[in-house]
């Protein structure tokens, strides 16, 4: 789907674009997620209780929880933007989504920062100072592209996949196995809905964007790969890589690439299909069967 042309409300598809197989995009993107995640884990960098909500609490039933707050969170927000887009809204969602494109990147990436410093404990605050610089450039950056249309095709492209590392591998590297798990598959199953028929179809028809299935194999589409599917393949990704070693990432990674195959092309058959829950229920599937071979080969070896 073409995103080209500039009407209103068009700042709220933040999307990759590209006429090449998804496979090419996403290869790269996921082998640095995977990277990003076994550093981490190499390092253990992560020494520091960092649980949110109620997970810090106690057992598996409080961190189920945080992932069903996580999720509530996401969907308080989805409702907010259909009705602002019912009532035409428009400089209120403006002006809140400028609000959270400037912070989210200076809030995550200083905490990146923060994090190795805590790690290195020499008393130096260098890795924050220089992360939250790198956040405010960015969040400067995603406002002038998305906000106020001042960038390309390309533009937009590197901001996604950057945004999608950074915000996406938080996820991976701070949540518990239970409260991951949870977010990750109640999200994909609400990502169903809000492409056919909640938030994400809203704004699709507010922005007037096209989505027409294609009969001929032979012609070239151009598609569009949302932020929130690239944040949540590199929170996938980071995970296994963060809890099971950077092999297991790897399978992850395989599942992943399979889900995206067969969901292009659904959506060259369908005109549009939710990105999340192929990809990550195979990921998912995969990562399992990985772990149970990598455990059954140690025992048999020890």
């Amino acid at each position: 789907m073409s995103l080209n042309e500039k009407t209103s409300f068009r700042f709220l598809l933040m999307t990759y674009q590209t006429n090449r197989s998804l496979l090419l995009v996403l290869f790269p993107f996921l082998i640095i997620s995977n990277i990003v995640g076994w550093i981490y884990k190499y390092y253990e960098i992560i020494t520091i209780d960092l649980s949110f909500f109620v997970g810090g609490e106690g057992g598996v039933s409080f961190q189920i929880i945080d992932g069903i707050i996580f999720v509530s969170v996401a969907v308080i927000g989805s409702v907010l933007i259909v009705l602002t887009l019912k009532y035409n809204l428009e400089r209120f969602l403006t002006i809140l989504f400028s609000i959270g494109l400037f912070l989210s990147p200076i809030s995550i990436l200083w905490l990146h920062g923060y994090l190795i410093d805590f790690y290195l404990q020499n008393g130096q605050y260098w890795f924050e100072i220089s992360f939250t610089l790198v956040g405010l450039i960015t969040g400067i950056l995603t406002l002038l592209v998305f906000v106020f249309n001042k960038g390309n095709k390309y533009s937009r492209n590197f901001l996604v996949v950057f945004l999608g590392i950074v915000l996406g591998s938080v996820f991976g590297l701070l949540l518990s196995l239970a409260t991951f798990l949870t977010l990750i598959t109640l999200i994909s199953i609400f990502d169903i809905y809000s492409v056919f028929k909640g938030p994400i179809n809203k704004m699709f028809q507010k922005a007037n964007v096209p989505y027409r299935p294609i009969r001929n194999p032979l012609v070239k589409k151009e598609t569009a790969i949302g932020i929130g599917d690239f944040i949540f393949y590199s929170s996938l990704v980071t995970f296994a890589a963060t809890n099971f070693g950077l092999t297991i990432g790897f399978v992850s990674i395989a599942g992943l690439l399979l889900g995206v195959v067969f969901t292009e092309r659904l959506l060259m058959r369908f005109g549009k299909f939710p990105g999340l829950p192929l990809p990550i229920f195979l990921s998912l599937a995969f990562l399992g069967f990985g772990w149970l071979i990598s455990n059954y080969i140690s025992s048999f070896i020890t």
